[in-house]
C-alpha cells in the first residue's frame, strides 16, 4: 500500500493505492482498531459463558494501574483518573454534580456520599474541589476487598473513606446520596443489587454512566480493553431501561431526571472503515462493532 499526499490551495488531499481487497483491509482495520479501542464480543447467552470467555474485573494489572493514577491525582500530577487513565485538565461531570449540590441543598449543605463501584475515589478526587465549601462532606467507596483495603491503606483521609460491602457503607454514612456511577453493568446480578439497594430508603439516588437502553433485550457481553489503558477483559451487560425503571417506582423513588451522560459505550465503526462505505465500498461488519450511548437517572424517594 502506499499514500500520496497533496495539495492545492484550499485543498489537501490524501490518496491510498493498495492492491489489497477491501475485504482485507476492512480486515486489517479492524485488528489495529481492536488493539487502541474499548470493543465487544457477544452477545452472550448468560453471564457465566460470558466469564469463562473473559479474564475477569479482578486481575492484578487493574488494581496496580488504579493505584498508579491515583497517586498522580494526590500527589498532584494530575487533575483527576478515570478507569485508569489519568487527565491534566480538570474537568466535571456536569449532571453528577448538580445533583450532588442538589442533594446537599436539600441537607442543610451537608453531603454525606456513598460511591458504589467508585475504584479509589475516581468521581470523589474530581470533583472535591466544588463540593469544598459545604459544611459537611463525607465520601464513602465500596468497592472489592482488594481495591477497598488498598484505598484504606493509601488514600483514605478524614472525608474519604472506603468499605468492603454497601451495608456496611449505609450503616457507616448514613448517607444523603448514593452514587452508582458505571458500575450496574459490571455486576453479574445486576437487578438484585439494585433491589436491595433501593429497599435501604436512602433519599436520594444518583444513577450514573450506565449502559442501559429503552425496549432493547438485556444481553451480556465481553468487554476487552486496550492494552495502552491495562491487558483486561470482563463480562458486561447491555441493560434494559425499562426494567431498571420499574425498579425505581416499585420502592418509591421518582426519576427527577433522566439524562443522557457524555460520550459512548464503545465505538461502532473506526473512521478508515467509514471511509471505506463512504465511498461505497462494502465491508463486512466485524465483531465488536457495537455503540450505545450511556443513560442516568436522578432518583428522590417520596415521603411514604
Amino acid at each position: 500500500m502506499r499514500r500520496f499526499n497533496f495539495s492545492l490551495p484550499g485543498i489537501h488531499c490524501l490518496l491510498e493505492v493498495t492492491r489489497e481487497s477491501p475485504q482485507t483491509r476492512a480486515r486489517e482495520i479492524w485488528t489495529e482498531f481492536r488493539r487502541h479501542n474499548i470493543v465487544f464480543d457477544g452477545p452472550y447467552d448468560d453471564w457465566r459463558s460470558a466469564m469463562v470467555d473473559s479474564a475477569g474485573y479482578d486481575a492484578p494489572a487493574i488494581l496496580a494501574k488504579a493505584v498508579e493514577a491515583t497517586r498522580a491525582v494526590v500527589q498532584g500530577r494530575a487533575s483527576y483518573e478515570r478507569d485508569t487513565v489519568i487527565f491534566k485538565e480538570g474537568s466535571s461531570s456536569h449532571p453528577l454534580l448538580a445533583w450532588l449540590l442538589y442533594a446537599a441543598s436539600r441537607s442543610d449543605r451537608r453531603l454525606r456520599v456513598v460511591d458504589f463501584g467508585g475504584a479509589l475515589g475516581s468521581s470523589y478526587f474530581q470533583h472535591r474541589s466544588k463540593l469544598a465549601h459545604l459544611a459537611e462532606l463525607k465520601w464513602c467507596v465500596v468497592e472489592q476487598p482488594h481495591f477497598a483495603d488498598a484505598g484504606r491503606a493509601e488514600f483514605e483521609d478524614g472525608v474519604l473513606s472506603f468499605s468492603h460491602n454497601l451495608e456496611e457503607a449505609i450503616d457507616l454514612v448514613n448517607p444523603h446520596i448514593v452514587l452508582l456511577s458505571g458500575v450496574l453493568q459490571y455486576l453479574e446480578y445486576p437487578h438484585e443489587q439494585l433491589e436491595s439497594l433501593l429497599s435501604k430508603g436512602v433519599k436520594f439516588i444518583l444513577v450514573d454512566r450506565t449502559s442501559a437502553q429503552f425496549d432493547v433485550a438485556e444481553v451480556p457481553f465481553v468487554q476487552h480493553v486496550p492494552e495502552r489503558i491495562y491487558r483486561a477483559s470482563y463480562p458486561v451487560w447491555f441493560l434494559n431501561a425499562n426494567e431498571l425503571q420499574d425498579h425505581f417506582a416499585r420502592h418509591g423513588y421518582e426519576v427527577l431526571d433522566n439524562f443522557q451522560p457524555a460520550g459512548a459505550f464503545g465505538t461502532a465503526t473506526p473512521p478508515p472503515l467509514q471511509e471505506l462505505k463512504r465511498w461505497g465500498i462494502g465491508v463486512t461488519p466485524a465483531r465488536g462493532q457495537y455503540e450505545w450511548s450511556y443513560s442516568g437517572w436522578f432518583l428522590e424517594r417520596r415521603e411514604i
